[in-house]
Order: structure tokens, then sequence, then C-alpha cells
């Protein structure tokens, strides 16, 4: 499940676009953990500097993004 969703569902307000992986309007840095990329499987470790998008990354275990 796309972070973007969970924090919706908790009641979160995150900014969004296209929810498709192709505006860039939920990107937020990833603060600690790994999250996988729902289009390619691919891992994106935490380390400073690291953005990610909400909308295709899911949590690849406990993972803190910046909202």
């Amino acid at each position: 499940t796309p972070l973007l969703d969970i924090g919706e569902e908790a009641g979160v307000l995150m900014p969004s676009g296209c929810r498709m992986g192709i505006c860039f309007g939920c990107v937020t840095p990833l603060k600690a953990g790994a999250v996988r990329d729902l289009r390619t499987g691919e891992i994106t470790e935490a380390e400073p500097g690291v953005l990610i998008q909400t909308c295709v990354s899911a949590a690849a275990g406990p993972c803190d993004i910046e909202r």
C-alpha cells in the first residue's frame, strides 16, 4: 500500500498530485528506514538527501518520512 494512502487513511494531510508517480507532487524526504518502489520493486534506504514519492512507495519495514 502506498505511503500516501496510509497517511491519508490515518488522517494526515499529505501533498499529492497525479498519484501515479508522474508529477512529483508527493515528493518528501525519507528520514529513516527503507521503502520499496511499487513500480519497479527497487528498495531505497534512508540517507541524507534521499527523496521519495509517497504515491508509489511502500514501507519496507519501519520507516519515517517528513511530511
